[in-house]
């Protein structure tokens, strides 16, 4: 697992990207013929809902009081 508050928001816009990147193929293939890994999805979307907290987090300046 992924140690999200270390990163810079940079590198968490980075991952979030590619989370999402990830989650659309899998929908394609998942619409197109079976998948190999059906629970992944719903990591996938756990992953990119955690990026988009940690984000939030880091980059709202009233969060942190």
């Amino acid at each position: 697992m992924e140690n999200f508050k270390e990163k810079l928001p940079q590198e968490l816009v980075h991952g979030l990207k590619e989370a999402e990147q990830s989650l659309f193929n899998l929908r394609m293939r998942k619409c197109s013929s079976r998948l190999d890994k059906p629970h992944m999805i719903a990591v996938l979307r756990k992953q990119i809902a955690k990026i988009k907290t940690f984000l939030r987090q880091k980059t709202c300046k009233n969060c942190n009081k």
